[in-house]
């Protein structure tokens, strides 16, 4: 074993990875020198027997066994405690917010020779009682799961039995946007890890403003504190851009017919995933579209990761249930159909794009009917949030990456990014709806078209590039955004003209 590099030397024996990036060495160091201090045994890779030590009654100091590690997509977080969980002696238990996440971290432990334990419902008596004789074996040191499964009494005690040395809480953001509202179990993680008594216990997540760090700093670690390491938060091979529109299919359609991929487009409904695969798969002619959302089975959600993960050239539509599960580096472009709830959401989605680092564009849709999703908002912090990110959506005057930086409260210098920024950077953000762009046509010809007229006439303009049906569409929701009305006058009757100075509404 190299004395002088020892985490590197583990790192590649364990995992065949030859350079830890500083903050991944910083983190796992972290949980080393904590785990020290408590008294938690560490195997070593030299053949040689470690020292035993007495666990039982000892502690590190409560900030050395508590941190709150903030890396953007793709820094490689996993590793920071993986590594870790195969050098500790004990169980290490990681805590997902989604099946689907859970099902990636299995793959990519068993696909590294491991074999972990996946505690979750729906399993069956026999099917718990075979992972508890699993676990009686010390080799399985990874135990997958989520906080519902962990508030079962039965479940928690056989975990406090095992001696769980290290929680991991994995996207830790969705504390702060899922607790407070539609998972309240998350609001109990801190109960849980009182429960087990681990002396280690990290929370991780890509995305965190200050105000998210003290939710998971309240309802994690009690507001006791805990050590804070936090990466810089800026994807210099993203090229960020927003449009806005009214006819959102039409829009992802021609995104993705221009941009490259594999591509995912994320949609806040599940009925609305499944209506947008189809139609993709109708406009551009394409099978290689598919949708995926929390409603499918086990079986149909493993057929679509495992059809993603390998296709080159794969379309995949779905709600947040997939966002967070993903672990595909050559993701070219993400759109976002419908707004997401927050930055964090928004960047946690979009960061999935070019984990391989080569140039990858994200891609925000907004319009009109996002003011109906304001005035849904269950509490003003949610309508704060949505409302931060429409005004993201909607400034043409400023770097995007500049403004997603500062709605974290990150500081630092933007990185030279060999021209992948954003549209306003490129000076080809758009002021306007893209339904806009017919207008003109109005303007230039007032009182001249009724709205079948002006459709048969539009749709056979090849730079619009749209079929009958975008057009009338397009024509019937200017109407009820009042930018285009039609005469009631008997001379000019249900000819279109153009309302000037009517803002589509917010």
């Amino acid at each position: 074993m190299d004395e002088r590099d020892p985490l590197t030397d583990a790192a590649r024996r364990l995992f065949g990875v030859s350079y830890l990036f500083p903050y991944q060495r910083l983190v796992v160091s972290n949980i080393l020198e904590a785990a020290d201090a408590a008294g938690v045994q560490i195997r070593r890779l030299d053949g040689e027997e470690n020292k035993e030590t007495d666990s039982t009654d000892k502690e590190p100091p409560y900030g050395e066994g508590r941190q709150i590690v903030v890396l953007p997509t793709g820094a490689g977080k996993s590793l920071c405690f993986q590594l870790p969980g195969l050098l500790l002696q004990g169980a290490t238990l990681i805590v997902y917010p989604i099946l689907s996440l859970m099902a990636d971290q299995e793959r990519r432990l068993i696909e590294r020779g491991f074999a972990p334990a996946v505690l979750r419902g729906g399993q069956t008596q026999e099917e718990r009682a075979a992972l508890w004789e699993k676990l009686k074996d010390p080799e399985p040191r990874f135990i997958i799961t989520n906080p519902e499964t962990l508030l079962i009494p039965k479940t928690l005690e056989r975990l406090r039995s095992l001696g769980v040395v290290h929680i991991v809480i994995d996207e830790a953001h969705c504390v702060s946007e899922w607790g407070e509202s539609f998972r309240p179990a998350y609001l109990r993680i801190g109960e849980i890890i009182s429960a087990l008594s681990a002396p280690l216990v990290t929370a991780f997540t890509a995305t965190a403003s200050a105000p998210v760090l003290e939710k998971i700093d309240a309802y994690i670690f009690g507001g006791q504190g805990a050590r804070q390491v936090v990466g810089n938060p800026d994807r210099v091979n993203i090229s960020y851009s927003a449009q806005g529109c009214i006819l959102r299919d039409a829009a992802v359609r021609d995104i993705i017919r221009e941009n490259q991929r594999p591509a995912i487009v994320f949609c806040s409904s599940r009925i609305g995933a499944e209506k947008l695969a189809r139609y993709l798969r109708n406009e551009l002619g394409d099978k290689e579209i598919r949708f995926y959302h929390a409603g499918l089975s086990r079986e149909e959600k493993t057929a679509v990761e495992k059809w993603f993960l390998k296709n080159p050239t794969g379309i995949l539509v779905a709600t947040c249930a997939f966002g967070m599960g993903v672990d595909k580096a050559d993701i070219r472009t993400v759109v976002h159909r419908d707004c997401p709830p927050s930055v964090e959401a928004y960047l946690q989605e979009s960061g999935r794009a070019g984990r391989d680092g080569s140039p990858s564009k994200a891609v925000l849709l907004w319009g009109p009917d996002d003011v109906n999703s304001l005035k849904r908002a269950k509490t003003q912090a949610d309508q704060s949030r949505l409302s931060a990110l429409l005004n993201y959506a909607e400034d043409t005057t400023k770097c995007r990456r500049r403004i997603l930086l500062d709605l974290l409260n990150y500081e630092g210098e933007i990185a030279a990014s060999d021209g992948v920024c954003c549209d306003v950077c490129a000076k080809t953000a758009k002021k306007t709806l893209r339904e806009e762009v017919i207008t003109p046509f109005f303007k230039k010809y007032k009182r001249c078209f009724t709205p079948s007229e002006a459709v048969e006439l539009l749709a056979q303009d090849e730079s619009l590039g749209w079929t009958d049906r975008d057009v009338r569409k397009a024509i019937q929701s200017l109407v009820q955004y009042k930018k285009l009305t039609q005469i009631k006058n008997i001379f000019w009757k249900n000819k279109l003209t153009v309302r000037e100075n009517k803002r589509i509404p917010r």
